[in-house]
């Protein structure tokens, strides 16, 4: 819905450490070291290096957002955005996170670090 902006600077995220993954029926919050935390609550895909699986903000999905502990203590060796909002991270472990902007109607996910908030 907000999309993300090209012009945002998110070099932070590079070498960010997976300190804690928080699992919710509607939200996924991914801790970094350096206080960054990404909040989703819209669609997510995860690849661990062998097989992709979709988690959605619904009942029943905690199995697959389960599967994300394996980032802990993995670092973010590299992020790509893309126009539709979009962000890819890729992690030292060899796993990836795609994380849609698919909702409509609210916010799919939030970025945020110390003084600064992005929602998109």
């Amino acid at each position: 819905m907000y999309g993300l902006s090209k012009d945002l600077d998110l070099n932070f995220l590079n070498g960010r450490e997976v300190v804690q993954v928080d699992i919710g029926v509607y939200q996924i919050q991914f801790a970094f070291d350096e206080d960054v935390i990404i909040y989703v609550e819209s669609q997510f895909n995860y690849f661990d290096g062998q097989e992709e699986w979709i988690w959605k903000p619904e009942p029943g999905a905690a199995q697959i957002a389960a599967r994300t502990v394996s980032l802990l203590s993995a670092t973010i060796q590299n992020f790509d955005r893309q126009g539709n909002g979009t962000l890819i991270l890729t992690f030292s472990n060899g796993g990836r996170l795609t994380i849609l902007d698919s909702s409509p109607e609210c916010e799919s996910y939030q970025i945020t670090r110390p003084g600064q908030t992005i929602v998109v």
